[in-house]
């Protein structure tokens, strides 16, 4: 990765069912963010631009999800990487994208300043989303000028198989995208924990990026975290009061922990196969080309 990577996790509150309203905010907030203090990467939460479904199972929602729901390329992916040529950031967000056929995904798409679209489809679909989406069939990791980021969606960051092949696969940052509300069930900082874990046991740097707002009687509180290599917590968020949190990832953190792999014993207990590696570097061709 490059020496210093700097990030910017945006605690984003989606107007439901209205993407160019979420979009046109995006585009204001990655705008913002580099005149007022640039970053390499710019994360918004999952689904950015539909906002989460309600708690309970809903067919009138699922019509209305369907028309708000964009393919890749599309709309999105389009006006990101506008502002991304402008601004020399990476851009990642959450979106609800129609897939050929008419199938919905609950999708992480990070776009570069290249043109260049990788796309992850939520693998480990939760509660009702079974409902209006598909599962992803497989891990990514983008190889970018940044570095290579392996990308997931919420529910897949509980299961280490996921982190653990995308680190396989020579993962250096792992971004995850959240709509997690406050579960009197489960520790109240939850993705705290699962950041520094999911960093410290593969030796990669960890971003989880979390929703704001309220929705069906649902309400998300932020929390977004960064984790380096060696499970240090480099930022935390809190609410409203934080809709950026910002973060700096170092080459260095890595190179200075990363004995634990070269110590695994995958003849005794077995291994993941590695996540796909997608090029996302510069367009074949002219164009916008998505992987």
């Amino acid at each position: 990765m490059k020496d210093v990577v700097d990030v910017a996790l945006v605690q984003f509150a989606p107007t439901t069912l209205d993407p160019i309203a979420n979009r046109e905010a995006m585009i204001a907030a990655v705008r913002r963010i580099a005149r007022e203090h640039p970053a390499d990467l710019v994360v918004f939460p999952e689904l950015a631009t539909t906002g989460y479904p309600p708690p309970d199972h809903d067919a009138w929602y699922g019509r209305l999800l369907a028309r708000a729901a964009e393919p890749v390329p599309g709309p999105t992916t389009e006006a990101l990487c506008t502002v991304a040529a402008q601004t020399g950031a990476h851009v990642a967000t959450g979106i609800a994208e129609l897939r050929p056929g008419g199938d919905l995904a609950n999708a992480l798409v990070l776009v570069t300043p290249a043109g260049r679209i990788v796309v992850h489809r939520k693998v480990h679909l939760f509660g009702t989303e079974a409902h209006y989406f598909v599962p992803g069939d497989r891990l990514s990791v983008a190889d970018t000028d940044l570095g290579r980021i392996g990308l997931s969606v919420c529910y897949d960051s509980k299961f280490p198989e996921a982190a653990r092949s995308q680190a396989l696969a020579g993962a250096e940052i792992l971004v995850c995208v959240f709509a997690y509300a406050d579960d009197p069930a489960a520790p109240l900082d939850l993705l705290t924990h699962r950041a520094v874990v999911r960093a410290w046991e593969n030796q990669v740097h960890f971003v989880a990026v979390n929703r704001l707002g309220e929705e069906y009687g649902v309400r998300y509180v932020g929390r977004s975290v960064a984790a380096d290599p060696s499970g240090r917590i480099l930022t935390r968020g809190h609410g409203a009061e934080d809709p950026v949190v910002r973060a700096r990832l170092t080459r260095r953190a890595l190179t200075e922990v990363r004995r634990g792999p070269a110590d695994r014993r995958p003849d005794v207990y077995g291994d993941p196969a590695p996540a796909v590696v997608v090029q996302a570097r510069t367009p074949p061709h002219p164009g916008r080309e998505s992987a």
